[in-house]
């Protein structure tokens, strides 16, 4: 594509409602963006567009040239690239509904690698954290891009493990691609940015909107060869990823969780209609045969659970995956206070529980 023409792209695309089916119907019927820009208000009214619409391209064209309007996105390293440019993810060119443009900040050249996007919940629990973050480093050890939607949980510790095993990670935004949603993924995101890639179909500047994920979340699947749901309620918007990714004809994985758990509760349904199940990576690497062997990070392994001894066999017949406060391990194991913290302070080292704000802890 001219470099002219991107840029008349963008200067359109950034009008409020004029989204990429509204791209594609201006190219088809009018040949270029250039053209369409330069037609006078009669001939913009023919061209089914609300009058708000109308007077904000207008409006929009008397104070910026495409060109300068490109080149200021440019200087906040905003890239761009179009559908039918040859930077393009590959993989988005044969989903339904592909955006017509994309932004992106970071590394677009490895985007076509061999990917696998993790999802799961926002309100995620410890184990679900613990599972996510595993997943993502070990993906990035197998060279695997990790792709997910820098939310909060599931999301994040994907991205974090993924960023700890030195791969590549993707991070699809439901916003503009300058603005950082949650802020508390601000240091993550700067990361990101600077080490792997961020890519978003909205213009800059566009705020987070709940209409806007769901179509983000098409792109998470679109960019992988296969999804892997972590934890997911049964109202969840990664059952939507783990549904385009069924459309798309990839694969789904999904992560068995206790049954007693909300959090688990989409994941176990999912199982029961035919996801594949993850317990470890070998039930990814046994998918994609062509993955590049090499180490995996550390996990607990069932030998180690063996050498536990008798006291700390107490403790971890008595905890699960949900949080246990420190006064009912104390009741149910029968052990002294002092006793009970220096067993679970050693298993703590170990890495086979984790301890939680409130006196609260987890088995891994």
């Amino acid at each position: 594509m001219e470099r002219e023409e991107k840029a008349a792209m963008c200067l359109l695309h950034s009008v409020k409602g004029l989204g990429h089916r509204s791209l594609i119907k201006i190219k088809e019927e009018f040949g270029s963006y250039q053209g369409f820009l330069q037609l006078n208000r009669a001939q913009l009214r023919k061209f089914s567009l609300s009058a708000t619409m109308l007077d904000e391209i207008i409006a929009l064209r008397k104070r910026f040239d495409p060109l300068p309007f490109l080149e200021q996105m440019e200087r906040r390293d905003i890239g761009v690239t179009a559908i039918e440019e040859h930077g393009y993810p590959q993989a988005l060119r044969n989903i339904s509904n592909p955006p017509v443009i994309l932004y992106y900040r970071g590394r677009m050249g490895e985007v076509d690698k061999l990917s696998l996007a993790v999802v799961g919940c926002r309100a995620a629990t410890p184990y679900g954290k613990h599972v996510a973050r595993n997943l993502g480093q070990a993906l990035a050890q197998h060279q695997v891009n990790v792709v997910s939607g820098m939310a909060r949980g599931i999301d994040r510790e994907a991205h974090l493990g993924a960023l700890e095993g030195q791969g590549l990670t993707i991070g699809v935004l439901g916003n503009g691609i300058d603005v950082i949603y949650p802020r508390e993924n601000k240091a993550l995101y700067e990361q990101m940015v600077g080490e792997c890639l961020i890519i978003s179909e909205f213009p800059p500047g566009t705020h987070p909107e709940p209409r806007n994920f769901p179509m983000r979340n098409r792109l998470i699947s679109g960019l992988a060869q296969g999804v892997v749901v972590v934890e997911a309620r049964l109202k969840s918007g990664a059952l939507i990823t783990a549904d385009f990714a069924l459309e798309q004809g990839k694969d789904v994985f999904a992560v068995p969780g206790p049954i007693s758990s909300p959090a688990s509760a989409g994941t176990n349904k999912l199982l029961q209609q035919g996801a594949i199940m993850y317990t470890e990576i070998s039930d990814i690497i046994q998918e994609y045969a062509h993955l590049v062997q090499v180490s995996g990070p550390k996990q607990i392994k069932q030998e180690e659970l063996f050498l536990l001894d008798k006291e700390e066999s107490v403790i971890m017949e008595n905890m699960s995956w949900e949080p246990c406060h420190f006064d009912t391990l104390l009741d149910i194991t029968g052990f002294d206070f002092g006793q009970l913290s220096i067993l679970l302070l050693n298993l703590e080292f170990r890495g086979i529980v984790q301890s939680l704000p409130g006196n609260y802890y987890v088995k891994l």
